[in-house]
């Protein structure tokens, strides 16, 4: 019996921390007695406080669950309810301030319906007037709170609430100020309020009130018992408007963003750059770690863009490391074209055409490459969609005056895909500047890839190149990586510069067991580079496939597989079609296995061996004679 007991009692304390007693706190600010966030235990029956007073919302009924729906803000998480029927309750809150006491509440929110009276968050007296609510009134304000109204912001109107809002209200010795994205709205001196805490909505003012249920999308909701300082205030909004994709403040009043240490300033307020701000990075203090982003202002909460606002998406593969953050702004200047004129770049660069509009980096932690799109959604440019056409021009100097001082680096786009033009391997400083080059000059373009290939043999990696039309080019540097992110160079070999094609190979002996990434840097005799394509190969102990005669001449295929490690593997015959004639599965033993397929079924011609170990898959051509 008492180790059942102690079982049990040990249950209940893993559940209690990890669900009431969360390591972190919202903005590293403590005093939270209500945070609901929809990215982090979140469900349409049950939504899990984060704070210490364990102030979980329920909602049992099938009828009145809102929906848990990904990517509705910035590729994170929201509460979708349906303005009629769906709400969650907590039926006795604890902590939860009452009367005339202090208080903060700040929501990230959305609505889609604007007539009425609708409530984000409220709580009171069930049935009647003693409540404190937060929410849509009657479709032009951003806050009520018994009925007093805290601003005439029209920012819950339809159509200026696209992309939705982060709102804050504090009540400090009975006067209370309302704030939309970190800025002052207004501020009014309240009458006695009587709010009890109990029986805490969300998504409504009261079950029993009808007509009062919230229409639209939820992804936070935090309270505390105090009316946060502004500086407390600013950590906690920080956080929200970095996950969230929102701006502080504007360029006429530019706020910063700060980190839950409450010394890190991670995005210096600027009265140029205020503008579409977001960024990535990590937080261990309030459990952030964005990886891609882009700005509601021009975005949607998974990344698409909104037509002619030139939205960009900032991505890294993996969690940044706490206190890393990369944060961009931009001048608000025109998604048009211009040429570039002598002395506003480098001369490699004049002739071609740019984006009017000038972005804004602030790195700090020392963030490394970085991926970023751009996104041409109702905007016409000269370069159309052919890739090459495009540069990402960084001036990293950091000196505000872009482009005509310092040096300045020109990225070729990995791809373009419909409207996104896609950048990878971007470095961005703090201060560098960078636009985009929607046609580059000729003298942009002293080479053109035609491709780029590397292939392993044991434990010697080949890398093959081709060019065209080389100009001005000094040399091409092999690079290799253990991660894809941090490259190191392997050779390097001089520019043919020839007219037609060239070809290049270079190969790196004696390679370590495990994967290696791959990718050729084309440095020109004007110190500018491009890279190409990143590539990879499984060096050391790597599988083998050979084929030991082609063309076949008998009924069978014979083969040699080398594999590292015992596995199960798949062979087929696939004809030039894409057909599968052949499909035959092997155990395969440490080293190299014999095996033999039979074929002698199939009519002469060519054909495709394949060879799936995995999620890897070896292909080889042969001929059936």
């Amino acid at each position: 019996m008492k180790k059942i007991f102690y079982l049990s009692l040990f249950l209940l304390t893993a559940f209690f921390i990890s669900h009431n007693v969360d390591a972190q706190t919202p903005g590293g600010v403590a005093g939270s007695v209500l945070w609901l966030k929809a990215n982090t235990d979140a469900s349409p029956n049950i939504w899990f406080d984060k704070s210490p007073s364990g102030n979980d919302f329920l909602q049992p009924s099938a009828g009145n669950q809102p929906s848990l729906i990904s990517n509705v803000f910035n590729f994170n998480a929201a509460m979708l309810f349906d303005g009629s029927n769906t709400f969650m309750e907590q039926g006795l809150p604890a902590d939860f301030p009452e009367n005339d006491n202090d208080r903060t509440i700040i929501v990230v929110a959305n609505a889609t319906s604007f007539n009425g009276y609708r409530w984000i968050f409220a709580y009171g007296t069930p049935g009647g007037s003693s409540t404190c609510q937060a929410g849509n009134f009657n479709g032009d304000l951003l806050n009520a709170f018994y009925g007093v109204d805290i601003t005439t912001s029209a920012y819950w109107n339809a159509a200026s609430n696209a992309n939705g809002a982060l709102a804050s209200f504090t009540l400090s010795s009975s006067v209370g100020t309302q704030f939309d994205r970190g800025a002052q709205t207004n501020q009014v001196s309240f009458g006695p309020l009587f709010a009890t805490s109990v029986n805490g909505v969300i998504g409504a003012l009261l079950p029993s009130t009808n007509g009062e249920v919230w229409g639209g999308s939820i992804a936070e909701v935090l309270m505390f018992n105090t009316a946060l300082s502004p500086a407390d205030r600013n950590k906690v909004e920080s956080y929200l408007a970095l996950k969230y994709g929102f701006t502080l403040g504007t360029a006429g009043t530019p706020l910063s963003y700060t980190a839950s240490d409450g010394v890190t300033v991670y995005w210096t307020g600027s009265a140029t750059y205020q503008n579409d701000v977001f960024g990535i990075g990590t937080d261990n203090g309030t459990g952030l770690a964005q990886t891609q982003s882009n700005s509601t202002n021009s975005g949607n909460g998974n990344g698409t863009g909104q037509a002619g606002k030139g939205n960009l998406v900032l991505s890294t593969a993996a969690a940044l490391p706490d206190n890393q953050f990369l944060l961009i702004g931009n001048d608000a200047a025109a998604l048009t074209e211009q040429t570039i004129a002598a002395g506003q770049a480098p001369v490699i660069a004049e002739g071609s055409q740019r984006v009017v509009r000038n972005w804004k980096a602030q790195n700090t932690g020392a963030v490394g490459s970085v991926s970023l799109s751009f996104d041409m959604t109702g905007l016409t440019y000269t370069g159309g969609t052919t890739a090459n056409n495009y540069r990402l021009m960084i001036d990293s100097d950091g000196d505000a005056d872009y482009f005509t001082t310092g040096t300045q680096t020109f990225i070729a786009p990995s791809s373009v895909t419909g409207n996104l033009v896609n950048f990878t391997g971007v470095t961005l400083a703090t201060g560098a500047g960078f636009t985009i080059i929607t046609q580059a000059s000729v003298a942009l373009l002293p080479a053109v890839w035609q491709g780029f290939s590397a292939s392993v043999q044991k434990n010697k990696a080949t890398l093959s190149w081709k060019t065209s039309n080389e100009v001005n080019v000094d040399r091409y540097v092999a690079e290799y990586s253990l991660n894809g992110v941090n490259f190191l160079p392997v050779g390097s070999v001089t520019a043919k510069n020839g007219a037609g094609i060239n070809v290049y190979s270079l190969t790196q002996d004696n390679l370590p067991a495990g994967i290696r990434y791959y990718r050729i840097k084309r440095a020109d005799k004007d110190g500018q580079f491009q890279f190409s394509d990143v590539k990879s190969v499984r060096a050391g102990g790597l599988t083998t496939v050979i084929l030991k005669s082609n063309p076949v001449t008998k009924g069978r295929l014979e083969l040699n597989i080398d594999v590292p490690q015992s596995q199960e593997a798949i062979i087929r015959v696939v004809n030039m079609a894409g057909k599968i004639l052949v499909q035959q599965n092997t155990g395969l033993t440490t080293g190299t296995n014999a095996v033999n397929t039979n074929i002698a079924h199939i009519a002469a011609g060519t054909y495709f061996l394949q060879v799936q170990l995995g999620t890897e898959i070896i292909n080889k051509k042969f001929v059936r004679l």
